[in-house]
């Protein structure tokens, strides 16, 4: 059996505690209407609070737990058995999650489905370079990694190459695809004009528990003290523009958002950003708080346009996944 800590060192914090939380919901261990107490979750899983708050929100957005106001999170009424027995042994927290999956919404691809399983296995391999740009992807090693038939890993590599992240030569294989700085350009760009106009949409519809969940993110960003940008800050920042995303009430705009961060994270590096942009980010976060308690549309835009230039001219510069 692997320790806590074995996982824990394994995982970043963040995707640690919200596959152990997951686990512990799917497998009966915390009923529907149970409420989540931060305490008990700490000595269990053996971290801190800070990562915890993040899984908490990802899995409020998976609809695994709920927030009420000054109360906390709740696991919410679902269908757990059903869905523990769809996932077998993979309830227990042993699927390696991904807190920015933008969830498939074909049958082949629902989130308890063997395909969705292997494709989030063969996205981590990508996203921990444990495979690097330009590799094969053999389907007999993928069949005898992870004890499936070939038919999963087709269907997986298939999403993949739908989705930008390996190329499949006919009558030659699968590759994991390289980035390029022409690509990255054009994603950035593509993130600035979403979370901008979105912003229009958000102020039709936040409310004062948007903010605060908002704040409880900024917090999780801020205490995770760290001289690069490592894979916990780039979560925790993904998890700050996509819940700002979310108040926009545009399921299909967060989609693509979430996308876009999922692809920043498994396809580029951020830890070649100085210190000094780690302490700008959080402040710059910390402004674009205080406009959206005023509801000012036009600063919020101007602030978020400036925050997300910032780090372009260090994509640009050829400092992206190399094997």
């Amino acid at each position: 059996m692997v320790s806590k800590s074995s996982k824990a060192q394994r995982l970043s914090s963040t995707d640690f505690a919200y596959q152990s939380i997951q686990g512990l919901i799917l497998s009966g261990k915390y009923k529907p209407g149970q409420r989540l107490i931060y305490a008990n979750l700490e000595k269990i899983l053996g971290i801190s609070k800070t990562p915890i708050i993040s899984a908490l929100s990802l899995l409020e957005s998976r609809g695994f737990v709920s927030y009420i106001k000054n109360r906390g999170y709740f696991v919410t009424d679902m269908d757990l058995n059903r869905l523990s027995q769809q996932m077998g042994p993979q309830a227990t927290g042993e699927v390696s999650a991904d807190p920015m999956d933008a969830t498939a919404t074909d049958d082949l691809f629902a989130p308890t489905s063997m395909n969705a399983v292997i494709y989030g296995k063969i996205k981590e391999l990508i996203r921990t370079l444990k495979v690097a740009p330009g590799q094969k992807l053999v389907y007999s090693d993928l069949e005898k990694k992870f004890g499936v038939s070939k038919t999963p890993i087709i269907n997986a590599l298939s999403k993949l190459e739908s989705e930008g992240y390996v190329y499949i030569k006919k009558n030659v294989g699968c590759y994991v695809k390289e980035v390029h700085p022409d690509e990255i350009n054009e994603v950035m760009e593509a993130r600035t004009c979403l979370e901008v106009s979105n912003i229009d949409f958000i102020m039709q519809h936040v409310t004062a528990e948007d903010i605060a969940q908002l704040e409880t993110l900024q917090e999780a960003y801020c205490a995770h003290k760290t001289d690069i940008f490592d894979r916990l800050k780039l979560i925790a920042n993904a998890n700050f523009h996509i819940c700002l995303a979310q108040m926009g009430r545009n399921r299909f705009m967060v989609r693509y958002i979430q996308s876009i961060y999922e692809w920043l994270e498994l396809r580029v590096r951020l830890d070649v950003l100085p210190p000094e942009r780690i302490i700008q980010s959080e402040k710059e976060h910390a402004e674009m708080i205080a406009a959206l308690h005023r509801r000012d549309a036009e600063k919020l835009k101007s602030l978020l346009r400036k925050h997300l230039k910032a780090t372009a001219p260090f994509h640009l510069e050829g400092r992206f996944v190399k094997p």
